[in-house]
């Protein structure tokens, strides 16, 4: 009997299992399939597969099927990030990809990742105490991942789209009391930071510009 391209089977009155045969993995010979739940009807199930079949047939979605998600950070990292950030930022990409997407989703074919599994790899993250921003941070990076392999057309969308992430708090800031600069002051007259400090207080200077200033900044 031969293969069928696609497949559509039912898991409940309105759920589907959507199935796109994307051919053999040339080193394994594994058979590789798309597979995609579908909620709604059966006409909203046979519309996706259509989508996929033509993405098929464009190059798209078989291209996705024989490379991981490790293999395609690797190559973003190298190709893509290491030419265009700072070292520091470099690292701060590999670090949370290692920490928090690598383990969960590395081994995974990218042209199987849906929202789902992004958006339960966040509630799990969110169940491990990460902070929001640290949440929304790992999505910024993992989300231009994706978007760069849409450029390389090697998926038709970015998985990320559409994943809700934990609301941020962010917190008021709260500033000195006069009486409390004040105070600040007179302990920090004893220190030969006296006039940096000083400066500071009484004109609102962030510190990457307070300490970036040198006797030509003044205008005499």
């Amino acid at each position: 009997m031969a293969r069928k391209l696609g497949q559509i089977i039912a898991r409940s009155a309105s759920t589907w299992l959507v199935r796109v045969y994307l051919g053999r993995d040339p080193q394994t010979g594994t058979r590789k399939y798309h597979n995609q739940t579908i909620h709604g009807s059966f006409r909203e199930a046979q519309r996706f597969l259509n989508l996929k079949l033509q993405q098929r047939d464009n190059g798209r979605v078989s291209r996705a099927a024989v490379m991981s998600l490790n293999q395609l950070l690797d190559q973003w990292l190298t190709d893509v990030v290491k030419p265009r950030v700072r070292l520091r930022t470099f690292k701060d990409y590999e670090a949370l990809l290692r920490l928090h997407i690598r383990p969960v989703l590395g081994n995974r074919l990218i042209g199987t990742i849906s929202q789902i599994d992004i958006q339960s790899l966040y509630a799990r993250m969110f169940e491990r105490s990460l902070s929001a921003r640290t949440i929304e941070y790992t999505n910024a990076v993992l989300e231009s991942a994706f978007l760069q392999a849409v450029r390389w057309k090697m998926l038709a969308e970015d998985p990320c789209v559409g994943v809700d992430l934990p609301r941020v708090k962010r917190k008021e800031m709260e500033a000195l009391s006069v009486e409390e600069c004040r105070k600040f002051l007179q302990v920090a007259e004893r220190s030969q930071w006296f006039p940096l400090l000083a400066l500071a207080m009484t004109t609102g200077m962030r510190p990457s510009e307070y300490l970036a200033l040198k006797w030509t900044d003044i205008d005499w």
